[in-house]
Order: C-alpha cells, then sequence, then structure tokens
C-alpha cells in the first residue's frame, strides 16, 4: 500500500446509505457502526466498517456511499496494516481526470457521481493482502429539515451480510426542550431500538443481534437493506423563534403556528395523449386523486385534460368544497388516452382571466389572489 494514492472527490450530501460487497463469505464486515451528533438541528455523522479478506490471497474490497445533495463530506479515510489514507478534496472536473488516472494506474480511487434527483453515489476500492483488514470511516455534516413539524435524521444501510457488531447510536442536543420523538423505516425493531429523552437531550440506540437483523421489514437472509429514520420537534416558546450568532455569523430558527395558510388558484393541466398509455395514465389518477383530497376548503382549481382535442371540467374555477372535490374526482377516474397532442396553455390562461371573485359559484372568499401558475402533470 505504500505506492496507493488515495484520490477522492466530495461533493454536497446528506443521509447515508452504504453498500459493502461481500459474497460468498470471501470478505466478512466484522463491525459496522454509525454515530450522529445533532446539535441545534446539525448533525455529524461517523461511520466506521472494519472489514476482514478471509481468503489466503489479496483481493479487493468494495465501499460504497449513496448520499443525498445537501449535505457534505468532511472527512473520509481507509486505515489499512496501520497505515491511515486520507481522501483529498478535488474541483469536480479535476476530480474526474484524478479518478480515471488512478483507476488506469490501478490505484485506489472514489467517485461521487448523481444517481437521481437527491442522491450522488460514492464509490472506493482498496486491495488487501490475505486475511488482513480495512477500516473505512467517512464523515459527513448536514442541516436537517423540518418536513410536517418534525426534523428528520434518515440513515439507510445495505449490508449484504448480517453484522456481529452493528451499532447506530444518535445524541440530540437541542436549545429548546424536546417535545417529541419517533423512530421509523424499514430498519424498525421495537426490541432493537432504544429511546431516552431528558429536556434538551434525547439519545437513541439501534442495536440489532445478527438474528434480528433478518428480520425487520426492510431485511432479509442477506441482512439490513432499508432506513432508520429519526424524527423529532422541540417545543417553542417564542413565535420570533431563536437566534443563534457565531463567528460573525449568525442564523435564524423559526417555524410559527399563528400564521394562517394562504388561499391558492390552481389549474390541473393533465397530458391524456397516447404517450400516457398504461402505466403513466394510471399514475397520473392516482396522484391527481391524492392532490384533490389535500386541497383546502378555501381553495379555488380547476381541470384540463388535452390530447387531439381540449377539455375542461368546468369553464370557471371552483372553490374546494367537498362535494366540488368529490365531483372532480369522478371526472379524473374517467381520463382515458386518446391521440395527438393540443396546447392547454390558452384556456388555462383563459380559465384565470374569466375568473370574477363576483360571479363564479363559490368564488367570493377569493377576492384580491393574484392568479398563479399551473401544476402541470406530466
Amino acid at each position: 500500500m505504500d505506492k496507493a494514492a488515495l484520490r477522492l472527490t466530495f461533493f454536497s450530501l446528506l443521509f447515508t446509505c452504504v453498500n459493502l460487497a461481500a459474497t460468498n463469505k470471501k470478505q466478512d464486515i466484522y463491525s459496522f457502526n454509525i454515530n450522529s451528533t445533532v446539535t441545534s438541528h446539525y448533525a455529524t455523522t461517523v461511520i466506521t466498517s472494519r472489514v476482514k479478506n478471509l481468503l489466503r490471497h489479496r483481493q479487493e474490497v468494495l465501499f460504497e456511499v449513496k448520499i443525498p445533495k445537501n449535505a457534505f463530506i468532511r472527512q473520509f479515510r481507509m486505515t489499512i496494516e496501520g497505515k491511515t489514507y486520507d481522501g483529498v478534496v478535488k474541483d469536480k472536473n479535476e476530480a474526474q481526470w484524478e479518478y480515471e488516472k488512478a483507476i488506469s494506474q490501478e490505484e485506489s480511487a472514489g467517485l461521487i457521481s448523481a444517481v437521481g434527483r437527491t442522491l450522488e453515489d460514492f464509490k472506493t476500492s482498496v486491495t488487501v493482502a490475505a486475511f488482513s483488514k480495512v477500516t473505512f470511516e467517512l464523515t459527513y455534516e448536514e442541516l436537517l429539515k423540518r418536513r410536517l413539524g418534525k426534523y428528520e435524521l434518515l440513515i439507510n444501510a445495505q449490508l449484504m451480510q448480517p453484522v456481529a457488531d452493528f451499532k447506530i447510536d444518535v445524541h440530540i442536543h437541542e436549545n429548546q426542550q424536546i417535545s417529541s420523538m419517533e423512530i421509523k423505516g424499514g430498519l424498525y425493531l421495537t426490541n432493537a431500538v432504544t429511546i431516552n429523552i431528558a429536556g434538551k437531550d434525547a439519545w437513541v440506540t439501534f442495536y440489532p443481534t445478527r438474528d434480528q437483523q433478518t428480520k425487520c421489514g426492510d431485511c432479509s437472509i442477506n441482512g439490513l437493506n432499508g432506513s432508520l429514520i429519526v424524527m423529532y420537534d422541540v417545543k417553542r416558546l417564542k413565535q420570533s423563534g431563536v437566534l443563534k450568532v457565531s463567528n460573525g455569523y449568525f442564523v435564524h430558527f423559526f417555524a410559527p403556528t399563528d400564521i394562517q395558510p394562504i388561499s391558492k388558484k390552481v389549474v390541473f393541466i393533465i397530458d391524456q395523449s397516447g404517450s400516457m398509455r398504461g402505466k403513466k395514465i394510471e399514475q397520473t389518477r392516482l396522484a391527481m386523486l391524492s392532490i384533490l383530497s389535500d386541497l383546502a376548503e378555501g381553495d379555488l382549481f380547476g381541470l384540463i385534460t388535452f390530447n387531439y382535442h381540449i377539455q375542461t371540467w368546468k369553464p370557471y374555477l371552483l372553490t374546494a368544497t367537498k362535494g366540488n372535490v368529490e365531483e372532480a374526482k369522478k371526472f379524473v377516474k374517467r381520463i382515458k388516452t386518446g391521440a395527438n397532442r393540443s396546447s392547454a396553455g390558452d384556456h388555462q390562461s383563459s380559465m384565470f382571466r374569466s375568473f370574477n371573485p363576483s360571479t363564479s359559484p363559490g368564488g367570493g372568499a377569493m377576492a384580491g389572489i393574484t392568479p398563479c401558475h399551473p401544476l402541470l402533470m406530466p
């Protein structure tokens, strides 16, 4: 390993998904620990994985991580035969060139690439001598987002085998009292998770045995393969929130509860041309039925479908009363695919322009609202 050059590229990321190759017991993940510390919604997570080569000759060990784009890696290192190799941060274009060069020279290298709208994929591999061990250590940081009234910390693991020493430890410290906490996810096992809350601090541990690692919702004979989600919130005594200042910078956290939702006007435009035939139109109908159920009674909405001709559910916007929503759902359930496409943009604009709060059914409560852009259903 003296000649090994470790070149790693780190971009933005958040949630952690670890996938270590371990097939036919050629190698063994004998220890896998995740330690996450959250302070004022800001999480620092350290993943430590230890792998042993079980063969009588050297072999390549792969370390793969899927991570979201809104977090970043602070440090990555590998330790082999007592020597530690640290990753180096590179510009994206430079990193791609360095990665290809390292691979061509059969050196250890790692690179992050996009695998979807929210995830990026990081891989690195190293050659390990017969019966030797390697330790991977990844440290990343993220600012937790508050969704539906709760902060979420998500950890995902795909280990490809039961692990003797598997642990997840989470410590949360907030400036305000922790008011609630909930654990979800396919890895959740009631008898393997412990939760302790003491004022502004909370501790969560997940220590499944080898046997339990094959029995959770997202588990198989190959071990853990899913996510664990820690959800929590704090008591907010002031509507103005909390202001923190450090080294000339400040951050303002606030989540007011006394603000009334703003009513909206929206026209849903649905493509029912031949290209939507089959599963696409089925998924669109299901999505629309769910969206219609979520409309507030103060909202105004309309529906337009198009293929070789354009059809409007109503020529004007209606308030989202229970009766109107149910009638709209019946219309959505009857949507079928046709042939050629036509433009529905003019009809959408006309529907907004023709809306008159004083004359349109159920429209009186919407006076003064500025028309918004339509929601397009692909």
